[in-house]
């Protein structure tokens, strides 16, 4: 079950590898604004037959490279080229912007590893910078409300909290779902249907709050089952949090009442989970000063 507090809270904003940070000690900043910006590296990995392109034996390719292991490479640069004895040329060049990972000269086979990814570090929720973290990011302080939830889909988004039930016992319904709630936290009150969560990321909702969740319905909307891994990440154009968990359950009434509360201000939400090693529980912060 979910829990309302009030307290001052710490967020520590950091990069998953070394970059270069944008704020300094006692800046105020918004929950947009840019902490830090840097680059990782790219789990993708494209494989190249050189033999078929260049139509020489597997073995034989090494000597029509232009390139060597770790220098980059552009999008169609040509990375080799064989010249027959009767004047035909045939290149092959690269399908991806990154750099040559590895040759395997016994099979004529080249990796290239896509292009870094740039990556940047928002604040995420509004308040002053009390610590920099050199090359990491920085931690944000903030007065704020907020509520701890037991499960969640999505990552962090943020807008203005907008009920769309009167009451923490009453169903969010595809038909409370309208434009207005465009860009907006929408707090429901038992549970949400699955034609309610579609409308709601049709019309451009960034979250959804509510006390539960027919499983079933979840697992229609992302296309597939949810792990006991960490969830965050998933493509759900909308982040979703159950304050009470799955199955229909009226929304404890002091959560819903601090949301009503707040109907109209800034709310930070984070769907992020995981209930097993390092717990992880989707929050909403509702920064208070």
């Amino acid at each position: 079950m979910g829990r309302v507090t009030q307290a001052i809270i710490r967020k520590k904003r950091v990069l998953p590898a070394p970059g270069e940070v944008f704020v300094k000690k006692g800046d105020k900043v918004s929950s947009t604004t840019i902490v830090a910006k840097g680059k990782v590296r790219n789990p993708y990995i494209q494989s190249i037959r050189l033999d078929l392109k260049l139509g020489v034996d597997a073995g034989s390719v090494g000597p029509y490279l232009l390139k060597k292991v770790g220098n980059e490479v552009k999008k169609d640069e040509v990375i080799a080229l064989h010249r027959s004895f009767f004047g035909r040329t045939k290149v092959c060049r690269a399908s991806i912007d990154g750099s040559i990972e590895a040759f395997l000269p016994s099979s004529g086979q080249l990796l290239i590893r896509g292009a870094p990814i740039a990556i940047e570090v928002k604040a995420h929720i509004p308040g002053k910078v009390v610590e920099v973290l050199p090359e990491e990011g920085a931690v944000i302080e903030a007065n704020a409300k907020s509520v701890e939830g037991v499960f969640g889909v999505g990552g962090e988004t943020h807008g203005d909290v907008m009920l769309a039930v009167e009451k923490p016992d009453e169903a969010l319904m595809e038909a409370a779902i309208e434009e207005e709630h465009n860009g907006k936290i929408v707090v429901g009150g038992s549970t949400t249907t699955l034609e309610a969560l579609r409308k709601a990321r049709e019309v451009g909702a960034k979250a959804i709050i509510v006390g539960g969740v027919d499983e079933k319905d979840l697992t229609t909307l992302l296309g597939y089952e949810l792990g006991f891994g960490i969830t965050g990440n998933e493509a759900l154009g909308m982040t979703l949090i159950l304050t009470e968990g799955f199955g229909p359950r009226p929304m404890d009434e002091e959560i819903f009442n601090m949301l009503r509360s707040f109907q109209g201000k800034l709310a930070c939400v984070d769907g992020t989970t995981q209930i097993r090693a390092r717990m992880l529980r989707p929050e909403v912060i509702i920064p208070i000063g």
